[in-house]
């Protein structure tokens, strides 16, 4: 997150600004912009954009001045400059937004962005996929309803907008498909419309108030391997969801043998083969909600509900948590499970 945040326009206004809250999921920050930084705040060593402006230039010279006229109109130019400034005071015009719900694959769209450090960068494109779904290149969570472009989307265009023919803005630019990192004819953006109740939640708690199960469970690659249909529940973390719900996490026995935990297959009548079917669903859902899962316990099915909670009142108690999986994996995880 950052610390320090400075915004240049493109008419080479900086102003300052602050991260009111942001999505690491999705990758969008919601930013307050400050005043502008003066002319006297650059000139003595603030942060410009595109360099000093005529107002900030104070007459330096190798020799000494024949008189002090040239050095009292720069200053009259100067104070005049400022004066014409705070009379005409920078305002803000924020692009027009549009509507994602009602793209079409082959309209046309542009995607604005700072590639490879090149500001105010254009290309165009259309619209060559709807419905996308992709993992967030920060917490490995599924993105819904991604729009997919073939406009050129390179590192530097993340956060930039996605326009329609109208200039209407209908998605943030996201990611690319890329086996190189450079654009490869397959781009992705966030659809606009639910940015809209992202905003809200950042605005109000400064993040996206993330429900969440509260467990650890094991790879999706890993229950494949051992022929599992399912989520398996490595851990239940204290004080949690699941925990308070009375799920059985993945245990070792007194001989030290694997004893497998729960099996989640459902949630809410929705079947869960990987994680990605249970992510679905709880993005869905909201803090508080109460959700019922089918689970395999043993060779019995069973329904347990639990009532959702903040992810960030978990999470923190799951980061500890981690060690587990690493220490069942080093202890023979997959042999040993492939043994039950």
């Amino acid at each position: 997150r950052a610390s320090d945040v400075q915004v240049t326009f493109q008419d080479q206004v900086v102003k300052q600004g602050r991260v009111v809250g942001f999505d690491e999921d999705r990758d969008i920050a919601v930013l307050q912009v400050g005043d502008d930084i003066t002319d006297e705040d650059e000139d003595e060593g603030g942060s410009g954009g595109g360099g000093p402006s005529s107002a900030a230039v104070s007459p330096v010279s190798t020799s000494k001045p024949s008189s002090s006229s040239s050095s009292e109109l720069a200053s009259d130019r100067a104070k005049a400059n400022r004066k014409e400034k705070k009379e005409s005071p920078f305002t803000i015009q924020p692009l027009p937004r549009g509507t994602s719900e009602d793209l079409v694959v082959g309209q046309r769209v542009y995607a604005i962005g700072n590639p490879f450090g090149l500001d105010h960068t254009l290309t165009a494109g259309i619209v060559s996929g709807l419905g996308r779904e992709i993992s967030s290149g920060n917490t490995g969570r599924p993105i819904y309803d991604v729009i997919q472009t073939d406009a050129a989307i390179n590192p530097g265009n993340s956060g930039g907008p996605l326009l329609d023919s109208d200039g209407n803005v209908i998605g943030i630019n996201t990611a690319i498909y890329s086996s190189t990192g450079t654009s490869s004819g397959v781009g992705f953006a966030i659809p606009i419309d639910p940015i809209e109740m992202f905003v809200d939640q950042l605005l109000k708690f400064g993040r996206i108030t993330q429900p969440i199960l509260g467990i650890t469970f094991a790879p999706d690659q890993l229950v494949d391997e051992l022929g599992i249909e399912g989520i398996l529940v490595l851990k239940c973390v204290d004080g949690g969801p699941a925990w308070k719900a009375g799920m059985q996490p993945t245990t070792r026995d007194s001989f030290g043998r694997l004893v497998l935990g729960d099996i989640v297959v459902g949630i809410n009548d929705t079947k869960t083969k990987t994680s990605l079917d249970l992510y679905r669903v709880l993005n869905k859902l909201s803090v508080g909600d109460l959700a019922t899962l089918d689970i395999i316990r043993g060779n019995a099915k069973e329904k347990i509900d639990v009532t959702l909670m903040d992810s960030q009142s978990v999470m923190p108690k799951m980061l500890n948590v981690q060690s587990i999986i690493e220490e069942m994996r080093a202890g023979g995880m997959d042999n040993e499970e492939e043994e039950e």
